[in-house]
């Protein structure tokens, strides 16, 4: 593939420094071509952006199963970690305030069947003209009020988990128990159990959380020179037979360390991922960038605000204004006027510079000569 990329920054052009063979080889300059398409995996690692973070349960993941009724602790079926079925028993509480709940819905269902049975017999006599209406009415009234006072105290009791049959039989049994038993409100994974056994739970108070089974969250952190390669809706790789998708990225970077948050979402859940695991996620990207070329971020060089690559010609170098854009690996992308394959400066380019801001002949690159034996 050939291509010639044509965005170049309006206030520069390209400039010529001359540079002889024999100054070029005595600077130690060296050149590599401009790349159309990435490299292959273990070239210069520029094929993927790698990010690390943590799993996390989604934001609707998370549920906590409660007790409207304070008690004591008296028994606790699961341990965290453990995963358990909707309506599996988490823990039970002895609890007063559960008993005498039960004890007012059978006074309330005996008055109830009272102010029904009397309700019968005004009908009964107001049809044979015995009593007023007014009377009737009254009568009327005081069992829908009972009634209503039974099905506030049933709806109570099912709430906190007592069944359809046990509330049926309730008012005929009377067998009240101050036991109440908090059960799991959907299938998951038990993450915290805040009460033990002895322990006094207040009314209110959570019992147990649950991650649901459901996909999972990935919150990862990237750089900012990763930021540029990332965008909402990109598939990241986390294992093998394992992706998420990214479905927000913070527009705030931390000050400390320079990252943002970017969260990836599972599309469905498996099990490649674990809770609280640490993970890395990989960004497999396209190997190439319409009107892009690639060349190595040592390549770089800047006048002000324009920035520069060089690239080798007869009479030495050119130095080419181009756009930086989004950087892979030891590589970034740029546009400007160069060609595929054109032999860009990558080593020595301080020198280039050098002779192009008028310091005279490139000097060569000293090299970092080893410290003396017993001397730091």
């Amino acid at each position: 593939m050939s291509a010639a990329a044509t965005a170049v920054v309006p206030a520069a052009r390209p400039e010529q420094v001359a540079i002889t063979a024999a100054q070029i080889q005595r600077a130690g300059i060296q050149t590599t071509p401009a790349l159309a398409r990435l490299p292959e995996a273990g070239g210069m690692d520029g094929d993927a952006v790698v990010l690390s973070g943590t799993v996390v349960p989604s934001a609707t993941a998370m549920i906590v199963s409660g007790t409207a009724w304070g008690g004591m602790v008296q028994e606790v079926h699961v341990a965290t970690l453990q995963a358990v079925k909707a309506g599996a028993p988490l823990a039970t509480l002895f609890s007063q305030p559960w008993m005498e709940l039960q004890r007012d819905y059978v006074e309330l269902s005996a008055r109830a069947r009272l102010a029904a049975d009397k309700l019968a017999r005004d009908e009964s006599l107001h049809a044979d003209g015995i009593i007023a209406r007014a009377r009737l009415d009254e009568s009327r009234s005081a069992a829908q009020l009972a009634q209503l006072a039974v099905h506030q105290h049933a709806q109570a009791l099912r709430s906190g988990g007592m069944s359809a049959a046990a509330l049926a039989a309730l008012p005929a049994s009377q067998r009240l128990s101050p036991l109440l038993t908090v059960r799991a409100p959907a299938a998951g994974t038990v993450i915290e159990m805040p009460l033990a056994v002895g322990q006094q739970a207040e009314p209110g108070a959570s019992v147990a959380k649950i991650v649901r089974d459901g996909p999972l969250w990935v919150e990862l952190q990237a750089s900012r020179q990763q930021l540029a390669a990332l965008a909402v809706g990109d598939r990241l790789t986390v294992a093998e037979g394992c992706q998420v998708r990214i479905s927000a990225i913070s527009p705030l970077v931390n000050g400390v360390n320079q990252t943002a948050l970017v969260r990836a979402a599972q599309q469905e859940r498996n099990n490649c991922l674990k809770l609280n695991a640490f993970v890395e996620a990989r960004l497999a990207r396209a190997r190439t960038q319409t009107g892009a070329l690639a060349v190595p971020t040592a390549a770089l060089a800047r006048r002000g605000a324009a920035s520069y690559v060089f690239v080798r010609n007869a009479q030495g170098f050119e130095a080419v204004p181009v756009q930086p854009g989004a950087t892979a690996g030891e590589l970034v992308w740029v546009r400007g006027a160069i060609k595929d394959g054109a032999p860009v400066a990558m080593r020595g380019v301080a020198a280039i510079k050098g002779a192009w801001s008028g310091l005279g002949e490139p000097a060569a690159e000293a090299p970092v000569a080893p410290a003396a034996k017993g001397q730091p």
